[in-house]
């Protein structure tokens, strides 16, 4: 069983690590990055904080385009091109293929992340800022951000082509950071539709603001880590759920 997974994994990992949208996003987040050497003139005084606000800012945009970009098309590209049929005619079960899959795409994106977090620590090394290990616990909570969004672009791919998938994808990623003020909204509203229908998305969609501390780690904030802790089994749990809804659909599929 692992061994089957790990190979789908492996496989997930070879093909999305040679896609050129891959590689022509790593060079835009690096090409953003360095850009703060241009803007560190005109930050009066706040130099630090605008680079390391635009650093861990390009890399949580950046991971996020290749779980859209790259995600949205794992499973939907297999049904396309008919090469489903030979990976399900071997003894692989359907809910390891949507595992090897994700950890496939779990792996690209914690290569990427790397890359891009040295380039950004060379990047602070070359301005001159404390290369600070404290920004880190920013770039772990966004990791389990991606963790959440992996799996709905991997749940969006199973069933629809990839364009809609990406669609779907980014208004998740959008209303997640928003459900905060869906419930407000809901609180403020005399309608019942209203309310009814935002109290159902704040509580259906993922809360993707819980993961948002860059402007704590930029400013040297305390963090809480019973909240951290928190949001990162609310992660856990919730990248579960949805895999099991892809499993799911994906098993009527008619292969």
């Amino acid at each position: 069983m692992f061994g089957r997974i790990s190979g789908i994994a492996r496989n997930t990992f070879r093909e999305a690590i040679r896609d050129k949208v891959l590689l022509i996003l790593l060079v835009f987040a690096i090409v953003v990055m360095g850009s703060a050497k241009v803007i560190q003139p005109l930050a009066l005084g706040e130099e630090s904080k605008v680079i390391k606000d635009l650093g861990l800012g390009a890399i949580t945009f950046f991971c996020v385009l290749i779980a859209v970009l790259v995600g949205g098309r794992l499973v939907y590209k297999e049904m396309e091109k008919r090469t489903i049929y030979i990976m399900l005619a071997k003894p692989v079960r359907r809910w390891e293929f949507i595992l090897g899959k994700y950890l496939g795409l779990m792996a690209v994106l914690f290569v990427s992340m790397l890359i891009m977090t040295a380039g950004f620590y060379i990047i602070l090394l070359v301005s001159g800022i404390p290369a600070s290990a404290y920004l880190l616990w920013s770039l772990l909570m966004t990791a389990f951000e991606l963790a959440i969004l992996t799996a709905v672009a991997i749940l969006f791919s199973s069933f629809v082509p990839p364009i809609a998938s990406a669609v779907f994808t980014f208004a998740v990623y959008f209303i997640g950071h928003l459900t905060r003020d869906l419930r407000l909204l809901a609180a403020m509203s005399p309608s019942a539709v209203v309310k009814g229908i935002s109290e159902f998305l704040y509580y259906v969609l993922p809360n993707l603001s819980n993961f948002n501390i860059k402007g704590e780690v930029v400013h040297d904030v305390l963090l809480n880590p019973q909240a951290l802790a928190l949001s990162a089994l609310y992660a856990l749990v919730y990248t579960a759920t949805l895999l099991l809804i892809s499993v799911a659909i994906f098993r009527r599929k008619d292969f």
